[in-house]
């Protein structure tokens, strides 16, 4: 039997990575570095422009490049790539936004490449809402913007970002706004960590945001919140397919851990097949969101049916990520419950997927919804 040269990946890992390809490689985290020493040293390696078109000093790269960037890290440093998961989706979400209206909001992608400027996505409030799309947060209208007062909680890159992407509900009305907010902005604070059992290098804590003035300048989005138009349908597109990726990356590296103990310990046998169930879960579900990059980008999905598609991958993965846990429990056993043992980590950090929104309700509800030809609603009430 020929023997790989020593630089050849494993098969599982070979099989996994299969298909992603992205101009980022992040390298493991340094040692002894916190979670925002690592988040702000990948922003400074280009992680903060990746989704930038070249033309305003960003790398360029188009979702699917992103997602892929966005699970080599995932298989590194979990915590840094769901942090940079909500930085890589606002700021791809202008980038789109910016090539179908080819508006003012370049000088905003400009200026973010240019510093490397970090974006916090500030959408979560405490408690929850019934409907994800609506916001608790009041924006009082002023003569060239508006006051806002609210709190956003969880809010991962808290510390760490220059910008914060916030909605908030226009005081009087139905309309919703979408805007940017320096955080150094007067009348917003950072007050307390998120205590969670995983990601805790996210950099998560609480935003409080008492009358803090929003430049009009600065509010790239306007409408009702459950209208759903190109830049909602745009939003959930490269939410999804980055939150996937990530956890993509996430499990892969859970599986490395099983791997790399059967082959050591040579303990085949039952536990070929449970390797081999979790690998083949983890590439259905990279088929899927490497499809969905590839149909959104090239337009052979758009509107409701891509909405459609973005919320059943989103259901899909926090369900992969239960069958791959339920084959690699057998394989891993007590190393999934010892303390600061690198799958007991990945365990813990694989469970924030299912915290993500839309709930797996809302996201059947609105694949069926679209399949029995009505529109799609994020208001229980609709």
């Amino acid at each position: 039997m020929s023997v790989p040269p020593a630089d050849t990946p494993p098969a599982h890992r070979a099989l996994l990575d299969a298909g992603w390809r992205t101009p980022l490689h992040p390298g493991p985290p340094r040692e002894g570095a916190d979670g925002p020493e690592r988040i702000r040293a990948l922003a400074a390696e280009g992680y903060a422009a990746l989704p930038i078109p070249s033309e305003f000093g960003g790398a360029g790269a188009g979702l699917a490049e992103v997602a892929a960037a966005q699970r080599a890290l995932g298989q590194s440093d979990p915590s840094a790539a769901v942090a940079l998961n909500m930085h890589a989706f606002t700021v791809g979400l202008m980038a789109d936004y910016w090539q179908r209206h080819r508006d003012t909001s370049w000088m905003l992608l400009e200026g973010i490449a240019e510093a490397g400027a970090l974006v916090a996505s500030a959408f979560a409030e405490p408690g929850g809402s019934p409907n994800f799309m609506s916001s608790r947060s009041e924006a009082v209208p002023l003569g060239k913007g508006y006051r806002v007062t609210g709190v956003k909680y969880p809010c991962s890159l808290a510390t760490t970002a220059t910008l914060v992407c916030l909605t908030a509900r226009v005081t009087g009305t139905d309309e919703t706004i979408l805007a940017l907010v320096p955080r150094t902005s007067p009348g917003l604070t950072v007050e307390g960590e998120w205590p969670s059992l995983g990601m805790t290098g996210s950099d998560t804590a609480r935003l409080v945001l008492r009358d803090v003035d929003v430049d009009d300048r600065l509010v790239f989005h306007r409408g009702p919140a459950d209208v759903i138009d190109d830049t909602v349908v745009s939003g959930m597109v490269w939410f999804t397919v980055l939150l996937t990726a990530t956890y993509h990356g996430v499990l892969s590296a859970l599986l490395d851990q099983a791997a790399r103990q059967m082959t050591c310990a040579g303990t085949y046998g039952p536990r070929t097949a449970l390797l081999g169930r979790a690998t083949r879960e983890l590439l259905a579900l990279g088929g899927a969101c490497r499809q969905l990059a590839a149909d959104f980008t090239d337009g052979a999905v758009s509107g409701h049916a891509a909405l459609a598609c973005a919320v059943g991958l989103r259901a899909s993965l926090s369900e992969t990520r239960d069958r791959v846990l339920a084959a690699l429990t057998p394989v891993l056993g007590g190393r999934l419950y010892g303390r600061g043992h690198p799958a007991a980590d990945l365990l813990l950090d694989s469970l924030a997927v299912h915290h993500h929104p839309p709930s797996l309700l809302t996201c059947d509800e609105a694949v069926g919804a679209h399949c029995t030809g009505r529109d799609i609603t994020f208001d229980p009430a609709g």
